[in-house]
């Protein structure tokens, strides 16, 4: 059974300044132990109605001590928006790049959305880690 929680809890800021002008929003996701499970979601942070996604900054340690595990980031209605299966979490890689999906580039967002962290195959042995995950982009409103 899949486990599913939320690693942020303060406010989470909205939309501020000038329409497009450009704005990143993300944290330091925190990835347990028992996060590592196929299938888990973790809700890192929420984006603002109107913020259209120009790229991601993922710099995820080492979780896994083997070569299985793959994270995904999107939100609830794709939680592979951005990021699709990705292996960043088995060596501890950087992402640094425009997005890996095609769905990702320029997506608005009509509401405010919490964006999604999803363990899309579990670590062979799961460590407990933390991923830098960042979504650029600007208010179109």
């Amino acid at each position: 059974m899949a486990y599913t929680r939320k690693d942020w809890g303060q406010p989470q800021s909205g939309g501020q300044g000038f329409a497009r002008t450009m704005k990143t929003f993300g944290r330091v996701v925190t990835i347990t132990t028992a996060d590592n499970v196929t299938g888990s979601s973790i809700g890192a942070f929420t984006v603002p109605a109107g913020f259209v996604v120009t790229g991601i900054l993922a710099v995820p340690t080492d979780m896994d001590t083997g070569t299985a595990m793959t994270i995904s980031v999107g939100d609830s209605a794709s939680t592979t928006r951005f990021l699709s299966a990705s292996t960043m979490g088995q060596a501890g890689t950087l992402t640094a790049t425009a997005l890996t999906t095609a769905t990702g580039m320029l997506y608005k967002y009509t509401a405010e959305t919490e964006i999604w962290v999803t363990i899309t195959l579990q670590a062979t042995t799961a460590v407990a880690g933390t991923i830098a995950l960042y979504l650029t982009g600007f208010i179109d409103n």
